[in-house]
């Protein structure tokens, strides 16, 4: 059995509810930090999904730090863009469109782009299984090998990603799989971790957990993935949390109604960046020890 290293902790769902220069001072202290955004057009601007100019912000600001390039972003991808990007191969429409936002990610400076081919997130699942579906997926990742497509793994996806491993070709070396029945929901993982080796595919050997992950259970949900990774033969994982780390708070508006605002909790996000810390997985800077 190897020892896994923690290789990202994600925060998925960043928003407008915070400001962007917090979540660059986390990051330049904490590199192992992932910050997950969340695109789908129909939803921008709701809780959860950032509106473009707040995305072209942080982006900014990252950027233009000196150590911008080591901040580690992730493109959360639902609704048309998955259904443009599994089209891909047979629309030419389709391809050129989902190649132009792929492109664009890279420029803002995200490294990682997760697919989220399940229905609750916008997406047409009855043609998963389709070869034509598989073969878009293999399409984009061939035409952007800079980026890394993480398949969100789950009994849904389970016609892409079972078809993906079934290629006769090795799959390549930026495709990885995430273990998530969750799917963004919260629901917590039963029956243990995952700890088939198929899905740590590559030379990489890293592959990413997620599924109810909070700051309660943060500590013990690292110790249980560390050991899921080693026992599949995994050098590296990473864990991804997003409905774990969003609190609703209660406002008056101009009018006194009262209204329910659902955010993103940093401060929430810092806790888990402590226990993580504490449980020794990475590390506080040295003038924060």
């Amino acid at each position: 059995m190897t020892t896994a290293k923690l290789s990202a902790l994600g925060f998925c769902g960043a928003d407008d509810t915070v400001n962007p220069r917090h979540l660059a001072l986390i990051a330049h202290k904490y590199p192992h930090v992932e910050w997950g955004i969340l695109f789908r057009p129909d939803k921008e601007g709701l809780p959860r999904y950032a509106t473009k100019a707040w995305i072209e912000r942080l982006c900014h600001i990252l950027n233009t730090a000196e150590d911008g390039n080591k901040i580690k972003l992730a493109a959360h991808l639902c609704g048309s863009y998955v259904n443009e990007l599994l089209t891909s191969s047979t629309d030419s429409l389709s391809a050129s469109s989902i190649d132009e936002f792929l492109t664009q990610l890279y420029k803002w400076g995200f490294r990682r782009v997760q697919v989220n081919a399940t229905a609750v997130n916008g997406v047409y699942t009855e043609k998963l299984a389709d070869d034509s579906t598989i073969q878009s997926f293999l399409r984009s990742t061939r035409a952007h090998p800079k980026l890394t497509f993480i398949v969100q793994k789950n009994e849904e996806t389970h016609p892409l990603w079972n078809g993906l491993l079934k290629q006769e070709e090795p799959l390549l070396e930026n495709v990885v799989f995430l273990h998530d029945e969750s799917k963004g929901t919260g629901k917590e993982v039963t029956g243990g971790w995952p700890t088939d080796e198929k899905f740590v595919a590559t030379s990489k050997r890293i592959v990413g957990f997620a599924g109810g992950i909070k700051p309660a259970n943060v500590q013990s949900v690292l110790e249980a993935t560390h050991k899921a990774c080693s026992a599949s033969a995994g050098n590296e994982f990473w864990i991804d949390m997003e409905s774990g780390v969003r609190t609703t708070v209660l406002r008056v508006d101009e009018d006194g109604n009262e209204v329910k605002d659902d955010i993103f909790d940093l401060d929430k996000c810092y806790r888990c960046i402590d226990t993580v810390c504490e449980a020794g997985f990475m590390n506080h800077p040295p003038e924060l020890r």
